[in-house]
């Protein structure tokens, strides 16, 4: 089931709307009704998931087409929490795209890392990293994992001393791997 990535505000019906906690997730269901159990012989409440609460902002949730179904989408929502939610949609549509570049980045330094584990990385590739790394750091600033995120280090020409190897580097993007999974769960 797809998320949207432009949240909403969860609805606030008293009785019909219900938080599952889920492998790290929160899930937002709706009652739509209730169907009789004749094996337990009372009614249990059928539920659909209509999307996923945002952790950074708790009142927020990124719907499913089963939201669409049920709602229009910000008729609950004031200035604030469109600007808000306007806001989180275009900073979550920049990190799964950043998220996507770095994968494919960690990927081809684990297997460069391998096979020529000391050689240096020329400056282009350093600066092409950077460009991709700085965004990233720059949205992980506020977190207390961020302090060890550093850039890679473009100095050197490939032969010369100075740079870094590609060893280093690919240590460098495990770290920014194990910071990224870990702003993903808890601010995205």
């Amino acid at each position: 089931m797809a998320y949207s990535s432009r949240p909403v505000k969860i609805p606030e019906i008293p009785g019909k709307i219900s938080i599952k906690k889920r492998n790290g997730s929160e899930y937002v269901q709706l009652e739509i009704g209730r169907v009789y159990d004749t094996v337990r012989k009372y009614n249990l409440p059928d539920r659909k998931l209509i999307g996923i609460r945002i952790p950074s902002i708790p009142e927020m949730m990124l719907p499913n087409e089963n939201y669409h179904h049920y709602f229009k989408g910000e008729e609950n929502m004031n200035e604030e929490e469109k600007q808000t939610a306007e806001t989180y949609g275009q900073r979550r549509s920049q990190f799964i795209m950043l998220r996507e570049l770095f994968e494919q980045l960690y990927y081809e330094f684990q297997i460069q890392s391998r096979r020529k584990p000391d050689e240096k990385v020329n400056p282009y590739k350093a600066q092409k990293i950077n460009d991709i790394l700085e965004p990233l750091r720059e949205m992980m600033a506020g977190e207390e994992y961020a302090q060890y995120l550093d850039l890679i280090d473009e100095a050197g020409d490939g032969n010369a001393p100075g740079g870094q190897s590609y060893s280093d580097v690919a240590l460098m993007l495990t770290q920014y791997k194990g910071a990224i999974k870990r702003f993903n769960s808890e601010r995205m």
